[in-house]
Order: structure tokens, then sequence, then C-alpha cells
């Protein structure tokens, strides 16, 4: 199995959140979805800024962990955003 850490970015908000799934379309849809029960559905929409693969599940942990933190934080933001046109 595949597992899939994720960075989604909210440009109307400037909001970052980082996530761990199998199935990243799953993931993108919830995120994106009206459902009021969802955390994440009053910073829509969200765009897909970051992934990475990885063969097991504590590896992908451990990696989202970093990302929730100051220092993966600071390298989404620092490095990747501004790849991005927002």
């Amino acid at each position: 199995m595949i597992y899939k850490v994720y960075v989604i970015y909210s440009p109307h908000h400037d909001r970052l959140f980082t996530g761990l799934t199998t199935s990243l379309t799953d993931c993108m849809k919830r995120h994106n979805s009206d459902n009021p029960e969802e955390i994440t559905t009053s910073y829509r929409p969200w765009t897909l800024v970051h992934m990475e693969l990885f063969g097991n599940e504590g590896d992908a942990l451990l990696r989202k962990t970093y990302l929730d933190g100051k220092g993966g934080r600071h390298y989404i933001r620092e490095q990747v955003l501004p790849m991005f046109d927002f």
C-alpha cells in the first residue's frame, strides 16, 4: 500500500493543512466539500501544493509530523508556495 503525505493550502485564508492518506482523491473531495462536520470546510477552496509517497505508514507519519511542525511549515511557505501563483 502507498501512503501519501500531502499539504493543502487555502489562499483565501492563508491556511495550511497537512494530512496522510491512501486515497488523495477522496481526501481532496472531502476537504473541499460543504459538509459542516469536516473541520476544513470553513477554509475552502483548498489547493494541493505538496505530496510525498511512502511505502510504509510509519515513515509517512514521521514526515507528516515534521511537516506539521515549525520547520516543515517554514519549508512549505518558503520553498513550495512561491512556486504557485495565488
